[in-house]
């Protein structure tokens, strides 16, 4: 089946609503969410204020459409890797692998959540339609994780822990290390905490006789 081509109209629609995104990602990031202002994102985007307005009501909408979309991907790509036919422990290095190196690539992205006032707080908050559009997404995140718990369990490979308990386990491990990355003056790669959020969460979650064949 052929793919309907996309008209002139709607190519430059599409073009200058990214344009618009990256523009807001930036103005986020170097100043915050709330000092950011719909001029300061316009200024950045070089459109005016009207053209802005048609294609985002508000720097809140600006903000979740572009968590919405990071939210997607990161669910894309946890799936795409827990769903390989390969052992558990192996699954679960290739997507940690995997997520740490697309928050590297987004690093700017993501510094957007660190809040000046308190960098443990995530600033994300869920509210209208699009808050709980991005949170419906968080919970779709987290039940990929469970139903991988849930066939580790299965196959013996991981001990018979509650596997939602385990999933919060190990999102919780990964994303204080992140945090802590993000807002490090130091400079080194988030790939290098792979083996200690590994070794961390395998520590709790595997059976004895499993670590030993692993290793």
């Amino acid at each position: 089946m052929k793919s309907k081509r996309i008209g002139r109209r709607e190519r430059e629609y599409l073009t200058h609503r990214e344009e618009i995104l990256a523009a807001a990602k930036k103005a986020f990031a170097a100043k915050g969410f709330f000092p950011t202002t719909m001029s300061d994102i316009a200024k950045e985007s070089e459109f005016g204020m009207g053209t802005l307005y048609k294609y985002f009501k508000s720097k809140d909408e600006l903000f979740f459409t572009l968590i919405d979309n990071k939210m997607e991907e990161i669910n894309r790509l946890v799936k795409s890797e827990l769903s390989q036919k390969t052992s558990a422990v192996e699954r679960i290095r290739k997507v940690l692998k995997s997520l740490f190196e697309f928050i590297e690539r987004n690093r700017e992205f993501f510094r957007i959540y660190i809040p000046e006032q308190n960098p443990f707080e995530w600033t994300v908050k869920i509210q209208d339609d699009l808050g709980k559009v991005i949170h419906g997404k968080m919970i779709a995140y987290i039940n990929i994780l469970v139903k991988f718990m849930r066939q580790g369990i299965n196959s013996g490979e991981f001990k018979p822990l509650d596997p939602r308990d385990t999933a919060h386990a190990l999102l919780g491990i990964v994303n204080s290390l992140v945090i802590e990355w993000l807002i490090s003056k130091e400079n080194y790669s988030l790939i290098s905490k792979l083996e200690t959020v590994l070794e961390i969460f395998l520590g709790g979650v595997q059976r004895m006789e499993r670590r030993r064949v692993d290793r």
